[in-house]
């Protein structure tokens, strides 16, 4: 009787401990699971606002003991994948450029950079984005890129997809539906960049190339300048005191560069509104390079635009006036020399 007792009592202690290596092993992430699993999003389609950044959540069907990479395509109209990187195809991860987009920024590197260009070049198109071993719930996340342009809402289509050498499953398409930005501050950008100079320097350059400037006045002062930039840039905050705001564009310096055909400068000022209106003067019938600046001994090289500020709302004149086309400044502006010292700290 007492061997039939032991014998039982064996025999239950190996199932309990087999139990127990099954229970262990049911709950062990650490263990690889063969196969690949699918990978299924919680929405596909997501709406944000410029300048967010649009996140899909996916689960895994089971975790893996390997990294998971997702291809990412950004489509056009059609539904085709978009060229991401230009290059040549036979340099396989050598030269390339990342090309840019006017709505969204994918955060991954390209097909090329991933490594991936190894298992065959798929037309320049693609990101990868990588998860590490064991994950079952991954984030994606596509920025989006903030403009001025007031537009209707956009639609921005990619599609998810795997390669039979990736370590998990997906093939779906999703939306970022993007609204606009409105803003309620006034930006002011001055910009002369270009190609253009007879020395072949980089007109942004202030140092060899050309110096221009922005200042802005209210109530008889400087409240703000912007000297050192291309282009240069002020803003006027919606929580700004009221009232009328002066803005000066001028010409400091051509730092030697001239002009053999006698060009103007290409210069505009742009007067934006996040997602209200973008406004742009072009200026260069006012800034002849051969001329000079204001430091050069050139007074005309200046000109003045009027902010009447209400609230968040503004109405801009530009002044064309004979007064200021002249370049007469008022009393309270800044003498030459006091600009050179100011400029110079």
């Amino acid at each position: 009787m007492k061997n039939i007792h032991k014998k039982i009592s064996y025999a239950l202690v190996i199932v309990f401990l087999l139990g127990l290596v099954t229970f262990s092993c049911e709950d062990d992430d650490s263990i690889a699971r063969r196969g690949k699993p699918s990978l299924t999003l919680m929405s596909n389609s997501v709406t944000v606002t410029e300048g967010e950044t649009a996140v899909f959540v996916l689960n895994a069907e089971y975790a893996v003991s390997e990294k998971i990479d997702i291809r990412i395509d950004i489509l056009d109209d059609q539904g085709n994948p978009v060229v991401t990187a230009e290059g040549d195809p036979t340099t396989g991860n050598g030269l390339y450029d990342r090309v840019q987009f006017e709505s969204v920024e994918v955060p991954y590197p390209t097909w090329f950079e991933s490594g991936w260009f190894e298992y065959g070049y798929l037309g320049g198109t693609g990101y990868v984005a990588s998860f590490p071993p064991f994950s079952e719930t991954m984030e994606l996340s596509i920025e989006t890129i903030q403009d001025f342009i007031p537009e209707q809402t956009e639609t921005v289509h990619l599609r998810l997809s795997a390669t039979s050498l990736m370590s998990a499953s997906i093939q779906q398409d999703i939306s970022i539906n993007i609204n606009d930005f409105v803003g309620e501050d006034l930006v002011a950008r001055l910009n002369w960049a270009g190609d253009y100079l007879d020395s072949a320097e980089d007109p942004c350059d202030i140092d060899v190339g050309l110096d221009l400037d922005l200042e802005l006045i209210f109530d008889g002062g400087y409240v703000q300048t912007s000297y050192n930039d291309c282009p240069e840039e002020l803003i006027i905050l919606s929580s700004d005191t009221d009232g009328t705001y002066t803005i000066d564009a001028s010409f400091w310096t051509a730092n030697g560069n001239t002009s053999a055909n006698g060009d103007n400068i290409p210069v505009s000022i742009d007067f934006m509104k996040a997602g209200v209106f973008v406004e742009s003067v072009d200026l260069s019938t006012l800034f002849p390079l051969n001329d000079g600046g204001l430091n050069d001994g050139n007074g005309n090289a200046i000109t003045s635009f009027f902010v009447e500020k209400a609230g968040s709302t503004y109405t801009i004149t530009d002044s064309n006036n004979t007064q200021i086309a002249q370049g007469r400044f008022a009393d309270y502006r800044l003498s030459l020399e006091e600009k050179r010292l100011m400029k110079n700290q």
